[in-house]
């Protein structure tokens, strides 16, 4: 058997090589090793998001509220540029209790059971705003909490500005004594009135 000769040049070449090779072998078996529980976490936790939404639906069912539709397909319809766009977006379940149609998300995991969540509060607004509803409801199967959530809308918010502009000047109209300028105060709502609802 020959032995390590560290003067022969052939040996420290190869030495160098099994070495780089070692290294290698090492850095490509960390790395499957790290993808494979990283994706095993990951089918993990979708495995157990899809058993929850399959649960949801007999807890909904024990709130009184009928399933009419789970996981359907709507197309959300967008201007991009004056181009029209489409994107798909999928609830969770469409339900009806009492006549009224709602939207119900489910949710797991710790953050994105909140509303308070980026991520969730953009979802449920798409959805509000896309697919015709009476509510929209936030299912946090970790707590069996079922939350109505609810935005406001520009038209609420331009109504509610606007009667709030109504009461102050009627105020102050009730306070004038002078009939020209409460007449010029009642034209002045008027005209903001048909600009708000022709926009």
């Amino acid at each position: 058997m020959q032995t390590f000769d560290y003067t022969n040049q052939n040996h420290i070449i190869f030495l160098l090589l099994t070495l780089i090779i070692v290294a290698l072998a090492y850095l490509i078996i960390k790395h499957q090793v790290k993808t494979y529980f990283q994706e095993r976490k990951v089918r993990k936790r979708i495995e157990r998001g899809n058993r929850l939404e399959l649960k949801a639906k007999n807890f909904l069912k024990s709130k009184g509220y009928s399933i009419i539709d789970y996981q359907s397909t709507y197309q959300h319809k967008y201007m991009e540029d004056g181009k029209v766009q489409f994107a798909d977006i999928q609830p969770d379940y469409i339900v009806k209790k009492n006549g009224k149609k709602y939207i119900v998300e489910v949710k797991s995991g710790t953050q994105a059971i909140s509303a308070r969540n980026q991520s969730t509060r953009r979802q449920l607004l798409e959805y509000d705003y896309a697919v015709e509803n009476d509510g929209i409801f936030l299912l946090d199967m970790e707590n069996r909490q079922l939350k109505l959530i609810q935005f406001k809308s520009k038209m609420e918010k331009r109504s509610g500005r606007l009667l709030k502009a109504v009461i102050i000047a009627a105020i102050i109209g009730m306070a004038i004594p002078y009939w020209p300028v409460k007449l010029a105060i009642g034209l002045i709502l008027a005209v903001l009135f048909f600009v708000e609802n022709r926009f």
